[in-house]
């Protein structure tokens, strides 16, 4: 339809009028032709009046001829005009004159047709369609795909179907884009078998074309053919055929349904390995998953250990403390736990971290926090029967009426309380969840977050860490005045980001940086990188500032004693406003 009918059906039209003024008297029972050639796409003023006039006298014209080219030349201006409903009135009285022949009648059908399409009045497409076969001409692929698209719009998925397997019983040759057509049909309506054909055809006539490969496989697994899918991936791989993310996905996903878990794993972890896969949380989930089914417990814990890193889902931790326990790898496990339960759980998953963690606990050798574990675990369903067990196993006092009133420790829900991380001097765990301990312990509130990634205005520093306090604010009134010249604005509170260990001591290697939106561009010293999400154990602190560094280092030795590695990666955060004292100190957590 494109350009209206106008480019299809040429610039000359040739009208036959029928003149009713006095004087054609000596012209009796003759018409009167009249020839216009007019403008792609354009009627002159000339011509809007032969329209105008046609239309006065079309209902006089008696000659089917004339009546039927009238009517046809009316129809197609108005199409031009995207006046569709005088379009369809017009093809429908150039038809019932019945004064052209059949191929030029079936030809007004299609015209008829595609105004219908465009008008989405389905039904009169269709109708009009099925009378443009019935005539009894060699029929064309055209007619049938336009017959089964209007069918489709309809969802009369049968029709769609009878439609184009007719055009395979009267051996009706496609293009390939006719097949591609047809193909996209059949599969809407779920004629699977059809499309598999015509794409066996496609291959041949495309074989370097990816998506005819990756289609096959869908129809494949449309049907449950998913031994035809993998081999018809598998092959496709193996002649380097064009592969996305997902594609790849899923040649692991149906290597693992087809029994191969080991080739699934092989494969996900080398397209990990070498970037065409995302080497995200999901995908080391998937990987564990994969060595777990082909029973390599050592690689499916070491995906696993990697997919809680990047993913912090709790589900995954509880997974991977569970495959630790039946390697016997205790303090892994406890610190698995430990990691587990840094932040209030979901109600679901209380009863399960606090089994395993007591368990972790006994066998380390922490009686008194295990039995407490096993206590709060009775308290909540999904592993209770499991936790008797083992507190009979113990052959543990019975829980108190204060024990056994709530859950109280670190692997703590809604409706439970957040006991206390006690750091033993030496020997034991160094972990005991019970409140108001009879040994004397140095005891400290553990809070974690994740902070968002974000981007970052920086400057790297070569000063000692004890000159910043008496610099930081000209350092900090420069470095702003940059970022706006840069293009920037701050987006968060001035930070110090150091990476090494060695700056307890005041030396040299840290970073000052002021998160940042917009897009500012390096200027001089000054530089801009994008920091990824930093999971962190933080503290508030309030005091002078030069009290930070050893505060920073006993909150250091208490995560390390609670079971924390540190990554060496360190943040102060400044406060946003003046009057405030609060510096924020974060250390870096796996």
């Amino acid at each position: 339809m494109s350009g209206h009918f106008s480019r299809v059906f040429g610039v000359a039209c040739v009208l036959l009028m029928c003149s009713s003024q006095a004087g054609l008297a000596e012209q009796r029972g003759q018409y009167r032709s009249k020839v216009l050639i007019t403008p792609d796409g354009e009627l002159d003023k000339g011509a809007e009046l032969s329209i105008e006039e046609l239309e006065k006298q079309i209902s006089s014209i008696e000659q089917p001829y004339a009546k039927s080219s009238a009517g046809r030349h009316l129809a197609r201006h108005y199409v031009e005009a995207r006046e569709y409903g005088k379009a369809i009135e017009y093809y429908q009285t150039a038809l019932a004159a019945q004064g052209l022949s059949d191929i030029a009648n079936r030809e007004m059908l299609r015209e008829l047709a595609q105004v219908y399409l465009l008008s989405e009045d389905y039904p009169g497409a269709a109708q009009t369609l099925e009378r443009a076969l019935r005539i009894d001409l060699l029929p064309e692929v055209s007619d049938y795909l336009l017959l089964a698209q209007a069918y489709h719009k309809m969802s009369k998925y049968v029709a769609v179907v009878a439609t184009l397997d007719h055009m395979e019983e009267k051996r009706l040759t496609l293009s390939t884009l006719q097949m591609r057509q047809a193909l996209a049909l059949y599969y809407r309506a779920g004629a699977y078998a059809q499309c598999e054909k015509l794409l066996a055809r496609l291959l041949e006539l495309e074989p370097d074309r990816p998506d005819n490969w990756h289609l096959l496989v869908s129809v494949y697994l449309q049907q449950n053919k998913k031994r035809q899918a993998l081999d018809q991936l598998a092959l496709a791989w193996e002649k380097s055929v064009p592969f996305s993310e997902r594609d790849i996905l899923l040649l692991a996903d149906l290597q693992a349904v087809n029994k191969n878990p080991y080739g699934a794993a092989e494969l996900l972890a080398e397209a990990m390995a070498q970037r065409k896969v995302k080497a995200g949380g999901d995908n080391y989930r998937k990987l564990f998953r994969f060595w777990l089914l082909a029973r390599e417990k050592d690689k499916a814990a070491q995906a696993l250990m990697k997919a809680v890193q990047l993913s912090d889902d709790i589900e995954l931790y509880l997974y991977l403390a569970r495959l630790q326990m039946e390697q016997r790898d205790w303090q892994p496990m406890h610190q698995t736990m430990l990691a587990a339960c840094a932040d209030q759980l979901q109600d679901k998953y209380v009863g399960r971290a606090n089994l395993l963690l007591g368990v972790s606990q006994l066998k380390l050798g922490d009686t008194v926090a295990a039995r407490r574990s096993f206590i709060n675990a009775t308290l909540v369903g999904g592993a209770n029967a499991r936790a008797g067990q083992w507190l009979e196993f113990m052959d543990a006092e019975p829980a108190t009426k204060d024990e056994a009133r709530r859950i109280v420790g670190i692997c703590y829900g809604s409706r439970g309380k957040r006991g206390k991380v006690a750091v033993a001097p030496s020997g034991g765990s160094g972990v005991t969840a019970q409140e108001g301990a009879n040994e004397p312990a140095a005891q400290a509130d553990i809070q974690i977050k994740t902070v968002a990634a974000m981007r970052l205005f920086y400057v790297a520093l070569d000063i000692p860490l004890t000159e910043l306090d008496s610099k930081l604010r000209p350092l900090a009134l420069r470095m702003m005045v940059h970022l706006v010249k840069a293009g920037g604005s701050a987006d968060g509170p001035l930070q110090v980001i150091s990476t090494e260990d060695a700056v307890e001591g005041g030396q040299p290697g840290f970073e000052l940086v002021i998160p940042t939106r917009g897009s500012p561009t390096a200027r001089g010293k000054y530089r801009v990188r994008q920091a990824a999400s930093f999971k962190c154990a933080y503290l508030v602190h309030e005091g002078p500032a030069g009290e930070l560094a050893a505060a920073g280092v006993d909150f250091a030795r208490a995560l390390q004693a609670a079971g924390y590695e540190l990554t060496g990666e360190r943040r102060v955060v400044f406060p946003e406003t003046g009057g405030s004292t609060k510096i924020e100190l974060q250390l870096g957590i796996k």
